[in-house]
């Protein structure tokens, strides 16, 4: 009997050991062709502008209008979805958004009709930021909401890289056009897939319960927060310098992602050595979201200090390629590396101290506050970095985002 006894022990102890390891929904694989196409397509809204004889205010204004429809367009279908109770229709629409306005951008003939077509992309496409989430907790147990964003999100990035990687290659045979209706060909499959593999989930998400995950990964869709989960806002006691902080930090963001690419191409640098840059920044940031997050603990405001500190490096770096114009690719390739690397530091840090100083009460707006600060930052740092450019040169707008950068760091310090 005794024997009976421990058996049945070890095998409970196995089986409560294994109950917390949950089994991740199928649909998350939905979602691959479609980063894939969102991914491969990201860098050609920069480069088709340049070929159509746009500059670098134009790409600054395109990335400007877009960051605003895609923030607003997420808390438009976020709260319709919350509305509604639903949100298989809404991660639908996002899908079939790509190959119709992918399709659209292969066909325009001047910069404004593609800006145009953009924007409005955007704001559909945001369709697919916030209403994913409030599924991914809905498909999953409470205790496991964690891991079932980490997961869906590293599924989705790396999604994302493989798209670039597709971008790389097929550049060197395809024209801008041609890759536009390639893109959106390739993500075709998600809206059959999403069909048939997403269950609706007809349940109201307290979105004030949730609190910030330590271990998502962040898709730069834009290059701008996109994880957009809630529309309250307020300042809880201790987060104003911290918001400051990052609006500087975003406005520098603004003024270095949407024009590295102007940069490069100015330098006549072709497409594929765009994407190898964009490919190198996008996997060091996914291949080290779950390690940062794993070792964080209590030291949240020592690895977003180092993160800060970190980007402070990546726009120094991009100053000297400036200067020294034989050293500007390795220096650039150097400089998207640490931008890439410092933001899986930022992003998991940051989300994580917002959490923790708002408290339990205001943690759902403390957020919304969080996100909008950040996309008004990098609406502001893209709208500015065009004219800055063309009156001053990169230089001075990469100058301006150290600063930025370094006003961020002391902010936090104090």
């Amino acid at each position: 009997m005794s024997q009976r006894v421990a058996i049945a022990v070890r095998n409970a102890s196995v089986a409560n050991r294994y109950r917390y390891i949950p089994k991740m929904p199928g649909w998350f694989y939905s979602f691959v062709p479609f980063k894939v196409a969102t991914g491969g397509s990201s860098a050609l809204v920069s480069l088709y502008l340049l070929e159509l004889g746009g500059n670098a205010s134009t790409v600054g204004i395109a990335f400007a209008l877009a960051s605003l429809a895609s923030m607003l367009g997420a808390l438009f279908w976020g709260r319709l979805s919350d509305k509604t109770l639903r949100r298989k229709p809404f991660i639908l629409l996002g899908f079939a958004s790509v190959p119709l306005f992918l399709t659209a951008m292969a066909f325009v003939k001047t910069p404004v009709q593609l800006i145009a077509v953009n924007t409005v992309y955007a704001f559909f496409l945001a369709s697919t930021l916030s209403v994913p989430i409030a599924l991914v907790l809905r498909s999953v147990r409470k205790h496991s909401w964690d891991h079932a964003i980490g997961k869906f999100n590293e599924i989705s990035g790396w999604g994302w890289v493989l798209g670039l990687v597709l971008g790389f290659g097929l550049s060197r045979f395809l024209s801008i056009p041609q890759l536009f209706m390639a893109f959106a060909i390739l993500g075709l499959p998600s809206v059959f897939m999403g069909k048939r593999m997403i269950r609706e989930a007809p349940i109201y998400i307290n979105r004030k319960a949730i609190r910030a995950f330590g271990n998502y990964v962040v898709e730069k869709a834009r290059y701008m927060p996109s994880f957009i989960l809630h529309t309250n806002f307020s300042f809880p006691d201790g987060l104003g310098r911290f918001y400051v902080a990052f609006l500087l930090f975003w406005i520098a963001a603004g003024l270095y992602f949407p024009q590295m690419p102007v940069l490069l191409t100015s330098e006549g640098y072709t497409r594929e050595v765009v994407y190898l840059a964009l490919i190198a920044n996008s996997a060091v940031s996914a291949m080290n979201y779950t390690r940062v997050g794993a070792a964080m603990g209590r030291r949240k405001e020592g690895i977003l200090r180092k993160g800060l500190l970190l980007r402070a490096g990546a726009f120094a770096t991009m100053i000297l390629g400036t200067l020294i114009a034989p050293a500007l690719l390795p220096l650039a390739f150097a400089s998207y590396i640490l931008a890439g690397y410092s933001w899986a530091f930022i992003g998991v840090s940051s989300t994580a101290i917002v959490s923790e100083k708002a408290g339990e009460k205001k943690k759902g707006s403390a957020m919304g506050t969080y996100n909008v600060v950040g996309s008004a930052g990098y609406i502001t740092g893209s709208a500015i970095s065009g004219a800055l450019i063309s009156s001053a040169g990169f230089g001075a707008a990469f100058g301006l985002g150290l600063v930025l950068i370094g006003g961020s760091i002391a902010l936090l310090k104090k």
